[in-house]
């Protein structure tokens, strides 16, 4: 049933194009011709792209259609947004090549302006990056961003596109640079792929302090992450490199001022952040501030993780009475499935057999999860940019299995 739909879907998506098709040819020969005010002796015949597009079209040939009525639109002043627009159509349907031949063919126009020169060249940028052929693309948007006043942010930005699927993070950046002058200049607000472009530019930063760090320059790299933190002071990613370099370098008092900056900016407790916590705290004085730094945690952020990590530590150091208590005080101010899980837990036999013990301890055990904001992606991990929108730091943490099917 799915695939049906699927293909209905596709049917009528040919159909409604085909329709565009056959009107825009129609009105591009109309404008073209000076429209329906002309004589019966002076009226010029609709080309014969027109009618062989209308034979394949009976025969059922529709991509032939396609080609044969694009073809016999021509292309004027009048008619430019039209075939703009269905190359954009064919990009978005996948049928990139086509929409290479529409806009290439624009180029080749002397009548056109300009303005509508660079605007063919930005729509065959975008074919180009859709088509993965980043070399191409990057020289026409480099032109543009150079010569082009009113399409140069526009082709900075999908510059910025062409490097992030490079993985060339230093022109990535340079590019950011000049989108947040350009804005500061004009008193407005630097945006990128509707992201804010210091987001885009720490991140850029970051993924070269990771490149150092896998070569070993870890100077290098804490360059990169103190750079990142220029724009955004509280970012995550770059305090968070700061501090595992900090602890590298012996100076866990610094790690563990970097993490205190993470702590109260808001962000969410998640299952990595408690790791480096753990570690920072090891090193620092062999792990007896631990416990310290969760309640200092907790009382910034009333999360059932760190509900759960301050638990387990104050069974460690004060017994197992003392982190029931404060299960279940927290179940009073914070209600928690996960916690409420734990208690029942532990007032379970010690009996492995009990399948209610079973059950709890698969759902209790279960893998934490992870969301994007922005598209809805889920994972087990944690990635800086959405490997499903590609947008920066919009996966968050869901928590376990008990939470996440409880909201």
């Amino acid at each position: 049933m799915l695939r049906l739909r699927k293909e209905a879907g596709l049917i009528l998506n040919n159909a409604l194009l085909l329709v565009l098709l056959v009107l825009a040819v129609a009105a591009g020969w109309t404008l073209g011709r000076g429209g329906l005010r002309m004589d019966g002796a002076d009226r010029a015949q609709l080309p014969s792209q027109y009618y062989r597009g209308f034979n394949f079209l009976l025969d059922g040939e529709e991509d032939d259609a396609v080609d044969a009525f694009t073809e016999a639109l021509a292309v004027n002043e009048d008619t430019l947004d039209t075939h703009i627009a269905l190359g954009s159509v064919l990009r978005k349907r996948g049928e990139v090549d086509r929409a290479i031949r529409i806009h290439q063919n624009l180029l080749k126009r002397p009548q056109l302006t300009a303005v509508q020169l660079h605007q063919s060249h930005l729509e065959l940028a975008r074919d180009f990056i859709a088509a993965g052929l980043y070399d191409r693309a990057e020289q026409l948007l480099s032109d543009l961003a150079v010569q082009s006043t009113e399409f140069s942010v526009t082709a900075q930005r999908h510059l910025l596109d062409v490097h992030e699927a490079q993985r060339d993070w230093l022109a990535a950046t340079e590019i950011a640079d000049q989108l947040i002058a350009q804005a500061e200049e004009g008193g407005q607000s630097a945006t990128a792929q509707g992201q804010p472009a210091q987001q885009l530019r720490g991140h850029y930063l970051c993924e070269q302090a990771d490149a150092a760090l896998e070569s070993g320059d870890d100077a290098t790299a804490g360059e990169f992450y103190a750079a990142a933190l220029r724009d955004q002071n509280q970012d995550l990613r770059a305090r968070m490199g700061l501090a595992r370099l900090c602890l590298s370098a012996g100076d866990p008092e610094a790690a563990l001022a970097h993490f205190r900056v993470i702590m109260g900016s808001g962000r969410n407790c998640t299952p990595e952040l408690l790791a480096l916590l753990s570690d920072i705290c090891a090193v620092k004085d062999g792990g007896s501030q631990y416990l310290a730094a969760l309640e200092e945690y907790y009382a910034l952020q009333s999360s059932s993780l760190l509900a759960l990590a301050l638990a387990g530590e104050l069974e460690k150091q004060r017994g197992l009475a003392a982190a029931e208590a404060f299960l279940r005080e927290t179940l009073t101010t914070h209600p928690s499935v996960s916690v409420a899980a734990s208690l029942v837990l532990q007032g379970l036999q010690s009996d492995d057999s009990l399948p209610e013990r079973e059950v709890f301890d698969r759902l209790t055990s279960a893998a934490e999860g992870y969301q994007c904001g922005h598209c809805g992606f889920t994972g087990k991990a944690r990635h800086w940019r959405c490997p499903g929108c590609r947008h920066w730091d919009s996966i968050h943490y869901r928590g376990g299995a008990l939470e996440q099917s409880h909201g």
